[in-house]
């Protein structure tokens, strides 16, 4: 389904909006080490993250940036950090978006991972599958206190199509974060298992 925007002038600026656990010196480095993973891809999309989005800590320019979250407000760029850069945040379920990506060119990311189903979709079904198996790498950053997220990422990490390039438990502990039961934070990177066959290939991304 299509998605309109309204176009507006120069970057959407980043910041944390009302979650003052989200406002502590130390919840940037979530994005931060989502950005690190997929530094040099020429597409970035990113599931959630209306709060604060990962295209305020990518080391580098891509060619395109998308965010897509029903939270966030419609909004398109040609710019990112005053360069060159397609910019769009959609406001919608991933599951209602369609979007036109070259296999193997982008990074999917996830910061605060915390899927839900939508209408008669699940929040783990062959959508999201076919966004994880067609990406150059994917970035999962969650709260392992968090029971849906926990839950779903059992389902993922146990799916043979993909493979665990680096999993990081972290804590933050910055005077904000810790105000909830969700410091206790864990990162993990996924990359398509190199021994997929061509089969397996042609089917992922059909």
């Amino acid at each position: 389904m299509q998605q309109s925007a309204t176009k507006l002038p120069g970057d959407l600026p980043a910041g944390p909006a009302g979650m003052p656990h989200l406002a502590g010196p130390a919840a940037g480095l979530r994005q931060a080490m989502a950005a690190y993973f997929v530094d040099g891809l020429s597409t970035i999309v990113e599931i959630g993250g209306h709060l604060q989005p990962v295209s305020g800590f990518l080391r580098h320019v891509p060619e395109s940036f998308i965010c897509v979250d029903p939270k966030s407000e419609p909004f398109e760029s040609d710019k990112l950090s005053g360069k060159p850069c397609r910019v769009r945040h959609i406001a919608r379920k991933f599951q209602d978006v369609d979007l036109e990506l070259q296999p193997g060119s982008y990074g999917l990311v996830f910061v605060g991972y915390s899927l839900k189903a939508f209408g008669s979709q699940d929040a783990v079904g062959q959508k999201l599958f076919s966004l994880m198996d067609n990406s150059a790498i994917t970035v999962l950053e969650f709260s392992p206190n968090l029971e849906r997220a926990s839950e779903q990422m059992q389902c993922l990490l146990k799916r043979p199509e993909m493979e665990t390039v680096c999993s990081l438990n972290f804590s933050i502990e910055d005077g904000a974060f810790e105000t909830t039961e969700y410091g206790a934070r864990r990162l993990v990177v996924l990359h398509p298992a190199s021994g997929r066959s061509d089969a397996q290939n042609t089917a992922a991304h059909a």
